[in-house]
């Protein structure tokens, strides 16, 4: 088998793990509270990429000037998924899933007004069918029950897109690596959820093979397994070809959500979610076309 052949199959897999993710971590919810639940689902995560690190010989090491930028950045974790996994208590999984990744688009926007980065005319294109798609999915007209949860997924993409502006202002400063970063920015929202556990009540945890089985998967099979997936890929195919993997992530969520909890999207929910889909693709392979038409 080809290298790029291995690295589609990496991707496909990858892309797999992260999409049922989702299921788990909505599962989680049915027995412990969304703080505790990513209190030892990060710690966890933490610690399965130590052997990571070490096995692909990256440092450890963050610049001392740096640390207050991996605060903000594990600040922003910690909001990002306390929108999440609160979301997940009341709302659909896969409707979640699709609506946190517009993240690619607020992160345009963001990019637009924080780095001053001048958008080309069709990302500007992209981020409005993004905003339609994401404005018919919340149907805020006919489904007053899950606009709560809608309106935290959207916020938790753009708490998610701050934090890729944030590590990208970092990167022109420090040539740190994306692993280690993650290493201690998830290690350091670990601690933040559960200082965040002490002050604000939630559900008790009770402990069922379910919930040990959505903390193992979350902590150990989405986060160290799926970085050693993306980095073999990585090695094998283009960056850009490589980003395409966020592609596939909200449809398997919405599939899973569909098969294993029986969330069947409605006609407008799917139409919310096709807008959404299509601006992503055309986010992620209208760059590749213009680099295949400039090389041809």
């Amino acid at each position: 088998m080809s290298p790029l052949r291995k690295a589609i199959l990496a991707l496909a897999l990858l892309s797999l793990i992260w999409g049922y993710n989702w299921v788990t971590m909505k599962q989680a919810m049915i027995d412990a509270g969304p703080l505790n639940f990513s209190a030892f689902r990060f710690g966890l995560g933490g610690l399965a990429l130590i052997p990571v690190i070490i096995f692909m010989k990256h440092s450890f090491g963050i610049p001392r000037n740096e640390w207050r930028t991996l605060a903000w950045l594990s600040l922003l974790l910690v909001v990002n998924f306390g929108f999440v996994m609160t979301a997940l208590i009341v709302g659909g999984a896969g409707k979640i899933s699709v609506l946190v990744y517009t993240m690619p688009f607020w992160a345009l926007v963001l990019a637009r007004f924080m780095l001053h980065e001048r958008l080309k005319r069709w990302q500007w294109l992209a981020v409005a069918l993004a905003f339609v798609g994401q404005v018919v999915l919340i149907d805020p007209w006919h489904q007053q029950g899950s606009i709560f949860s809608s309106v935290l997924a959207v916020l938790a993409g753009m708490f998610w897109a701050a934090s890729v502006i944030v590590v990208k202002e970092m990167q022109h400063r420090e040539n740190v690596p994306m692993i280690t970063l993650t290493f201690w920015q998830i290690s350091i929202a670990a601690v933040g959820f559960v200082v965040a556990s002490l002050f604000i009540p939630q559900k008790a945890i009770t402990w069922t093979p379910l919930l040990v089985w959505c903390i193992f998967y979350s902590g150990i099979i989405s986060t160290s397994v799926a970085w050693l997936l993306f980095y073999f890929a990585l090695k094998r195919m283009p960056a850009g070809l490589a980003g395409l993997s966020t592609l596939a992530t909200p449809v398997v969520g919405v599939l899973a959500a569909w098969a294993i909890l029986g969330e069947r999207p409605t006609s407008i929910e799917a139409t919310g979610m096709m807008l959404i889909g299509a601006a992503l693709a055309s986010l992620a392979l209208v760059p590749l076309l213009f680099k295949r038409m400039a090389t041809a």
